[in-house]
């Protein structure tokens, strides 16, 4: 297999837009780069800038600050991104094939181990550039992007059908709980201001509530994923992102979790308001984030979908505290009050809303099994261990 140096194919963009010709959806910045080469989402704001580097259609985005959290994006329009975003132009390769060289758990570890700084480590441009790859022909390129692409592209239905199921189930949300337009809506008697018999509660007297461990438990080579705010993205857990600590360890925090099925995760520690349903279908082990426990899948629905609502997130927001590190309170979480309705409400709600839930949970495994696939298919395409 003979090489060519990254430079030799591809160029950083000195490129720039203006910030009144870049739309939210459009901005791209290290913050909403998902890790372990998921792609991104929607920003939640535009800097305060007049211009920014600019990206279009086949270019190649990496994120340059911690590259072992691996980010990047093939993009599909034009738009801008912030300083601390390379911007690869393919000239003279394959664009979909490059992104694929760059996807390759080889080129994060080259540019984690060339970065620079050990806080907050940045990819080291010179270096990145003298990243060796394949030199195969445009047809043998061609097929390499076709075979991983068809996987990216069934992760992709996925994540829109994902997006639809979530749309779906927050929709209904808010037409119960929020417009109080449930089912018999129009017979119900409603006292200060709710439906008879819905009560105002602290979240504590509805459901179990406490959080993970406050230690720092050594980091292994093997052993069980300790879970932090970090690790949740998306209303998912990525156990990529994940480092395992021992059995033992695993063991003497578990005392204090109990985890199960149908419990919900918060991040209140740094990335405050990622959530998810925890679905027990491997162990770990979790670390600064607050667990509710609901004694029921009535509940899980009712308080994931309430915990995941733009108002309460609006609201997690606004409480959130520390200079260094945007933090909320167990205790501030325990009293928080919350509208509960009836058992009754809450149980068809839950029949409606359920299904849509544990579709979601299915698809996103499915896609992490895809993931997995590929991610085993993309050194051995590259390094010509697999004819194509």
């Amino acid at each position: 297999m003979r090489y060519k140096q990254l430079r030799q194919v591809a160029r950083y963009s000195e490129s720039r837009i203006s910030i009144s010709d870049v739309s939210i959806e459009d901005y791209i910045s290290t913050e909403n780069m998902l890790p372990e080469k998921g792609g991104i989402t929607i920003a939640t704001n535009l800097p305060e800038v007049k211009t920014l580097p600019k990206y279009v259609k086949s270019d190649i985005l990496l994120s340059n600050i911690r590259p072992y959290f691996k980010k990047i994006w093939f993009a599909n329009r034009t738009g801008g991104c912030s300083n601390d975003v390379l911007v690869v132009k393919p000239f003279a390769v394959d664009p979909k094939f490059l992104y694929y060289v760059l996807s390759d758990n080889n080129f994060f570890n080259y540019s984690t181990v060339t970065s620079k700084g050990t806080k907050m480590p940045r990819g080291s441009q010179p270096a990145i550039m003298k990243y060796l790859v394949p030199d195969v022909g445009a047809k043998t390129q061609t097929r390499i992007a076709d075979i991983l692409s068809a996987y990216d592209d069934a992760i992709e239905n996925n994540n829109r059908r994902i997006a639809l199921l979530e749309k779906a189930a927050h929709e209904l949300y808010k037409e119960w709980f929020v417009r109080f337009r449930f089912p018999g809506h129009e017979n119900a008697k409603f006292v200060n201001g709710l439906p008879e018999g819905w009560k105002v509660k602290r979240i504590a007297t509805f459901t179990h509530v406490t959080d993970g461990t406050h230690d720092t438990p050594k980091q292994t080579d093997f052993g069980v994923p300790l879970i932090t705010g970090r690790c949740i993205s998306n209303g998912f857990i990525d156990f990529d992102s994940a480092y395992m600590i021992s059995e033992a360890d695993h063991a003497s925090i578990s005392k204090r979790s109990g985890l199960e099925t149908g419990d919900i995760l918060f991040s209140n520690i740094g990335t405050v308001g990622s959530t998810c349903i925890v679905d027990y279908y491997r162990e770990f082990s979790v670390k600064n984030v607050i667990i509710f426990k609901p004694e029921s899948k009535t509940k899980t629905a009712y308080l994931y979908l309430l915990l995941t609502s733009q108002t309460m997130q609006d609201i997690f927001q606004a409480q959130t505290n520390g200079a260094s590190q945007q933090f909320v309170g167990l205790t501030f979480i325990r009293r928080f009050k919350i509208v509960v309705p009836n058992e009754e409400m809450l149980s068809g709600f839950s029949e409606y809303v359920s299904p849509l839930l544990a579709e979601r949970q299915l698809l996103h495994k499915q896609s992490q099994n895809l993931a997995r696939q590929r991610d085993m298919l993309l050194p051995r395409l590259m390094s010509g261990k697999l004819e194509v």
